[in-house]
């Protein structure tokens, strides 16, 4: 009886493992999922979400320990890739660099992988440009599944850890999601980019990139990598969220060099448009003079006021909310509700 009993306990152990591994993110636009991968010799688990295009998003960076809960939140901004690479330490915040490259100077160089993160090789505008994985033909991929398909024009997918249905996204998967997510393009010159990318499903966070030496724009901009080739020689394609009402937020070309994050996608869970369960929760907000009131067909859990910096200027549980300290301007108000559904807003106080 007690060896049965230690069989049917290891047993269910197994089962509520596996259970964690993999958890699909649901049918409704929002619903989230978990996965549980090898990264950097670490099981880590992390959130997925079924985003507005049908497709099931990893809903943090590669790298990162949390989903953002602002567009500073370090613990989210992840790594930061070469375009080719993958998990091999190159991409850690800390990591060494060098301005000696493999030879040759692509992803077979690499062997098994190098922890070294390149830099140097001059200007990428530059026709004699001689940085990491420099190739003016634009005839490289980042979709290798293994280290055995990895090529002179083709380095290994990092989205390959979590499993061979995900994969690094195209430009044309991040046009479509953020279009659909209503990131891109900018409706307004109202709100900033990197404020409609955290309020999205995809909770974008502002992770800055790393360049040569140097790190640019960490807590105010999202650069995240494609794998589809630019036009000019040498640039491969980037997704782009500005901190600036007046700045451009879309796409932008730069050198493989360049260390930006990585988001996978895994669009064998796609689900048409006309399958997502629709949403039929209603969440508005009345301004009256000073006072803000939420209305909702669920209950509140809490509401959050943002300035149009991003930070956040108050917070509340209630349906009827004090606003009189709030100087005239507009403000973004996120609501959740006790389900766990997320409903964004904007208001302006005059």
């Amino acid at each position: 009886m007690y060896k049965k009993t230690l069989l049917l306990v290891a047993l269910f152990s197994v089962v509520i493992l596996n259970a964690q591994e993999k958890q699909t993110a649901g049918n409704t636009v929002g619903d989230t999922g978990l996965v549980t991968f090898t990264y950097q010799g670490n099981n880590v688990t992390y959130k997925t979400v079924r985003a507005a295009d049908g497709n099931e998003w990893l809903q943090q960076n590669l790298g990162s320990s949390q989903v953002a809960t602002s567009i500073g939140d370090e613990l989210s901004f992840g790594d930061y890739f070469q375009y080719g690479r993958w998990d091999d330490g190159h991409q850690l915040k800390d990591s060494e660099t060098t301005d000696v490259y493999p030879t040759p100077n692509n992803p077979l160089g690499l062997g098994n992988g190098s922890p070294l993160f390149y830099v140097g090789g001059g200007t990428p505008w530059s026709a004699n440009y001689e940085g990491w994985f420099a190739n003016p033909m634009q005839n490289d991929d980042w979709s290798a599944k293994s280290l055995s398909e990895v090529t002179e024009h083709n380095g290994m997918d990092p989205c390959k850890a979590i499993g061979n249905d995900w994969e690094m996204p195209s430009e044309m998967d991040w046009d479509n999601v953020m279009q659909k997510e209503l990131i891109f393009p900018k409706p307004d010159n109202v709100t900033r980019g990197i404020d409609r990318g955290f309020k999205s499903n995809l909770k974008i966070a502002g992770a800055g990139s790393r360049k040569d030496l140097g790190w640019s724009f960490v807590g105010a901009r999202a650069y995240i990598w494609t794998k589809t080739a630019s036009k000019n020689p040498n640039f491969y394609r980037y997704v782009y969220l500005g901190a600036a009402t007046s700045s451009t937020t879309g796409f932008g070309g730069d050198a493989k060099s360049f260390g930006y994050s990585v988001r996978c996608v895994n669009k064998t869970a796609t689900l048409n448009t006309n399958d997502l369960i629709k949403d039929t929760q209603k969440v508005e907000a009345a301004l009256n003079q000073n006072e803000l009131k939420i209305v909702s067909s669920v209950k509140i859990k809490q509401v959050k006021v943002f300035n149009l910096n991003g930070q956040i200027v108050l917070t509340s549980n209630q349906n009827l909310i004090n606003i009189s300290h709030l100087k005239p301007a507009v403000y973004l108000v996120s609501v959740e509700t006790v389900n766990g559904k997320e409903t964004n807003m904007k208001i302006m106080k005059k």
